[in-house]
């Protein structure tokens, strides 16, 4: 049985997915807390909705990890001097040690997963992975308004 091309593709993400999934289960984590420690690791300082819109989770989701975290200790929200609405969540010191060391492993399996495929393909995967996502996305919104 022939397998398109596109339907490889389809089942690699997914199986790449199932592997982010994978990781959280077996370090004790909901994909919601680890897409929120991972994204304010990387980024520092961000809002409620741009978690939201970067994680392509439910504001739901977002809000309850805000919620677990600042309970636990480990993000804290400030106000937006230019804009009183808007609060911005960061993690504290605390939180930083935490996601640091909860995230350590998945930090370790994607620097190796890029070394064994070098710059040159890592820096193709990602262009690539980009175009097809906005490609995918602009079709699906066109088939929404029709």
């Amino acid at each position: 049985m022939d397998i398109s091309d596109t339907a490889k593709l389809n089942l690699a993400i997914v199986h790449g997915s199932h592997g982010y999934d994978y990781w959280d289960q077996t370090h004790g984590m909901t994909s919601y807390l680890s897409m929120i420690l991972y994204e304010l690791t990387i980024r520092k300082k961000l809002t409620q909705k741009q978690l939201v819109d970067l994680t392509d989770l439910p504001k739901q989701s977002i809000n309850k990890g805000i919620k677990q975290l600042i309970e636990s200790g480990y993000l804290s929200m400030t106000v937006d001097p230019q804009d009183k609405r808007v609060r911005f969540c960061e993690l504290t010191p605390t939180g930083e040690k935490f996601a640091h060391e909860k995230l350590y492993s998945l930090f370790e399996i994607e620097d190796k997963t890029a070394k064994k495929l070098g710059k040159e393909k890592m820096k193709q995967l990602t262009a690539l992975n980009e175009e097809w996502s906005n490609t995918f996305w602009h079709f699906l919104t066109e088939e929404r308004s029709n």
